[in-house]
């Protein structure tokens, strides 16, 4: 079955999260996707600690375990090529000739300064898409302002949302501005430029900034800003309650008709006439908020899932990270899937969310060893044994 990104090829100089999430997409739905990689990197996330605690096992074992969960990088090739090197350069041009797509998130003005800029890569090839994930964007009085995702989550607004009662700001639990802002951003101005180009024979520079994309995503309260001037005040209820067994839920009656048929489920139909109250900080969303607390804990969490679902109200559970990846809703979607990897055998990665009918994409690789198919790609170029070892002895490639 053909998958439908097949035929389109992408270099991908990215190497945090939004840049490799969004190379992801397109690899998953058959993209071909190169990814270059430092012969020898300053840092390296995957041994920082940052995506968690490190397996025990030797190093060269533990290097591999990571690289096959890291799951931004499957279904790619990797090659370890120094750009900064004129050996590197020309090899990069040498891909960049073929390509459809070149993908990258560094500060604005380091790839000019590299020689793979989108002004250099149109004159080797004109039909280019040529993407680049920043935090602010290629221009403003921000754009030369390093930043993580916190950063961002606060220039956009959404921290300032984000938080309790009391003014204690919390970050999400998973990194939106990278994931959502940069990489899913990403992919849609990559796949609309595609689009473009088949109906106009011209390529073009994507412009993502994080930033941007989160501040999109802040339409319903910004439309309300412009318009009123309201301000939301930080820590809406959250309406998340402790059950009897120690456990959470979550309910979200935002319509009236939900909230009634909480309220009766909890035999607490005095509270019905007070929906528009629910969800502020008067003193009766107060008196609210502690009764319904009060009721909460007579049952367990999944007592109370089965009375509420009864009752056809928004309900869900507070999940820990193990109970999301065995809830059969999820195992039902596949968002669990299984993935061959060639010496750890079967492992788990999280499944495709995009869902076609007729040309699904497909998991058909573990993330790549770096430099894994350096000497695959060079040798498809045309290089021989004997040039291939010389670009090892200058350090081009490993």
């Amino acid at each position: 079955m053909m998958l439908p990104l097949e035929g389109v090829k992408v270099l991908d100089l990215t190497r945090l999260l939004p840049g490799p999430y969004c190379t992801m997409l397109l690899a998953d739905m058959g993209a071909e996707v190169i990814k270059i990689e430092q012969p020898h990197p300053r840092w390296e996330i995957a041994e920082s600690g940052l995506m968690g605690p490190l397996p025990e096992a030797p190093a060269e074992k533990r290097r591999e375990i990571i690289q096959a969960y890291r799951f931004v990088d499957r279904n790619k090739k990797s090659i370890a090529l120094d750009l900064k090197t004129p050996q590197g350069k020309k090899i990069f041009y040498q891909l960049a000739e073929g390509v459809d797509v070149v993908v990258e998130e560094f500060r604005p003005g380091v790839t000019k300064r590299l020689g793979v800029d989108y002004e250099t890569v149109k004159q080797i090839n004109p039909k280019i898409i040529y993407c680049a994930i920043t935090g602010f964007g290629q221009d403003g009085p921000y754009s030369q302002f390093p930043g993580h995702d916190p950063n961002y989550l606060a220039t956009a607004g959404v921290l300032g949302l984000t938080g309790t009662a009391d003014g204690q700001h919390a970050y999400p639990g998973v990194p939106i501005a990278d994931l959502g802002g940069g990489g899913m951003h990403g992919t849609m101005g990559i796949l609309l430029a595609l689009i473009a180009r088949q109906r106009t024979g011209q390529g073009q520079f994507v412009d993502i900034s994080m930033t941007d994309g989160l501040i999109s995503w802040l339409a319903v309260s910004h439309e309300a800003y412009f318009s009123t001037g309201w301000q939301p005040k930080l820590g809406t209820p959250s309406h998340v309650y402790e059950t009897k067994d120690g456990k959470y839920l979550c309910i979200a009656p935002a319509e009236p008709w939900f909230w009634e048929r909480v309220c009766r489920a909890l035999d607490l139909e005095e509270f019905i006439p007070d929906h528009q109250k629910i969800f502020g900080h008067s003193d009766r969303a107060k008196q609210i908020i502690s009764r319904f607390a009060e009721v909460f804990r007579t049952k367990t969490r999944d007592e109370w899932l089965e009375v509420l679902r009864e009752a056809d109200t928004c309900v869900a559970p507070v999940y820990t990270m193990e109970e999301v990846f065995s809830d059969p809703q999820v195992l039902h979607r596949q968002m669990v899937t299984e993935v061959e990897h060639p010496s750890l055998g079967k492992i788990k990665h999280v499944g495709i969310a995009i869902k076609l009918s007729e040309t699904p994409g497909k998991i058909r690789c573990t993330a790549p060893l770096p430099g894994e198919h350096t000497e695959e790609i060079l040798q498809d170029l045309g290089y021989t044994k004997q040039q291939l070892e010389e670009l090892r002895q200058v350090g081009t490639i490993i």
